[in-house]
């Protein structure tokens, strides 16, 4: 019997070292708790509704897209893993998997599509899904309910380019950074989501680095024309990446509320005859499309241990021994994807909205004195009332009972960021320049697709076939 065999493997130890055991045991278990961050709260039904999530296949990932098939009324999930097709075979087995676990509610569905970092790509998908047959979507066409950006947030190195069975057009197209990759996608998608009924709401979530603050200083010295000291390394460069994301998202911001303004706006302005006519912007209106930025926890696989380096033995060795460590002190998938959770379900809050209620008045039912019976009975009524309070807690924190638009989650409450990052002409220039750097490659690879389309007409007319109609003869 396992207790048996375990009384006569402790009988012989004294009970000073039991006591150091189980104390170490205890304080390892509490500082694994600690590290894990909070855990979201709010629940939002689901049911019906769409989430798309643009990231790479990470523990994450995974993590994040487990967690919503096994919700009690689960969304429909596009996951959209940054690769052409044909996708890898270890994906596909991780997606059928995951997929296999959700069997037993019929409502949880999970579809992939491969969806290229490339101009051509992201075009070729943004075409598939505003292309719908008549009858099988709505007026505002398909429903999206959250967009979920990964990819930016990640210390790890860049890929090898996984590119099977490509065209000649598709080979010499350069792939699109992960910040240039999100504008033409948000960019392309934008329009269909325009068209959703105001009274749906829709996240655009952009993941940030957790070292986003070292970037800060550099950034402040880039503004202020003094001599900036370059930081190498995979935290320094996700850092950057980080603020990139922070400034894009108040520029998307601020583009979202004024076009919610220019629609829905009531205010009646009396014009004067001496004075001329200006709109403003009606500030109290706000988008029913939220960007929100969601500062990612210092996860194991895609932050510790990228930063941590591999490549030589030592390193491998050190890893290798201090991985209890780092176990021990970084959050596992399920913890890491926390944040991201509240960003998808937290209650929407307005810029009317009135102030939450104070903690006495949100505790006015546990305030009241109740006599609870003696024995077991007391004790389960002292953890429930505990429960209760630290729950009020949460509804009644105004950093934790929901999101506004251009807010920044980190550990399932609101933070304030540096005022540098809500600066808007340098939000402006940032959002230019890399429309600037988009609509340049949108526009090569429409060049670079008319001269391949040119130059296959006229290899169709001579005696050499076209590399397509090879393949196509191959698996006939």
């Amino acid at each position: 019997m396992p207790v048996n065999y375990a009384s006569t493997l402790f009988d012989d130890l004294p009970y000073t070292n039991l006591a150091i055991g189980a104390a170490v045991g205890a304080t390892a278990y509490a500082v694994k708790v600690y590290t894990g961050g909070r855990k979201c709260i709010w629940e939002r039904d689901w049911a019906g509704k769409l989430i798309m999530i643009a990231a790479p296949p990470e523990p994450t990932t995974w993590a994040l897209i487990h967690h919503l098939l096994h919700l009690p009324s689960p969304p429909q999930i596009l996951y959209l893993p940054p690769l052409p097709s044909p996708l890898p075979d270890d994906l596909l087995m991780m997606l059928q998997i995951i997929r296999l676990s959700a069997s037993e509610n019929p409502l949880a569905q999970l579809h992939c599509e491969a969806l290229p970092p490339t101009p051509t790509g992201v075009r070729e998908f943004v075409r598939k899904w505003s292309t719908v047959q008549y009858g099988t979507a709505g007026e505002g066409g398909r429903r999206v309910d959250a967009i979920v950006l990964g990819g930016a947030w990640e210390c790890l190195p860049p890929p090898e380019p996984y590119r099977p069975g490509l065209d000649e057009k598709d080979k010499v197209e350069e792939d699109w950074t992960p910040h240039q990759f999100h504008f033409h996608l948000i960019t392309a998608l934008l329009p269909s989501l325009l068209r959703a009924p105001p009274e749906r709401n829709i996240r655009i979530i952009s993941l940030v680095s957790p070292g986003w603050s070292a970037a800060i200083p550099g950034l402040e010295a880039q503004m202020e024309n003094k001599k900036v000291v370059g930081q190498t390394g995979p935290l320094a460069e996700a850092a950057k990446r980080g603020l990139t994301s922070f400034l894009l998202q108040t520029q998307l911001r601020l583009i979202l509320d004024t076009l919610a303004s220019a629609t829905y706006s009531k205010k009646e302005i009396v014009p004067d005859p001496d004075k001329p006519l200006v709109k403003a912007r009606d500030t109290e209106i706000q988008s029913n499309i939220l960007a929100l930025n969601v500062i990612m926890p210092w996860a194991r696989s895609e932050v510790v241990k990228p930063v941590w380096g591999e490549g030589t033995f030592l390193r491998w060795l050190l890893w290798t021994l201090l991985y209890p460590l780092v176990v021990l002190l970084t959050p596992s998938p399920s913890k890491s994807i926390q944040p991201i959770l509240y960003a998808l379900s937290a209650p929407v809050k307005f810029p009317g909205d009135d102030l939450p209620p104070t903690a006495d008045e949100g505790r006015k039912d546990a305030a009241v004195p109740v006599q609870p019976p003696d024995g077991k009975d007391a004790v389960d009524e002292k953890v429930k009332a505990k429960a209760k309070t630290k729950d009020l807690d949460e509804i009644t924190d105004p950093r934790r009972n929901g999101v506004r638009q251009g807010d920044v989650v980190r550990d399932c409450g609101i933070i304030d960021i540096p005022p540098v990052l809500h600066d808007r002409l340098l939000a402006a220039a940032t959002y230019d320049k890399l429309e600037a750097e988009v609509e340049k490659g949108v526009k090569a690879a429409e060049l670079r697709e008319k001269a391949f389309g040119k130059t296959s007409a006229g290899a169709s007319d001579g005696s050499t076939p076209k590399p397509a109609d090879e393949r196509k003869v191959q698996f006939q």
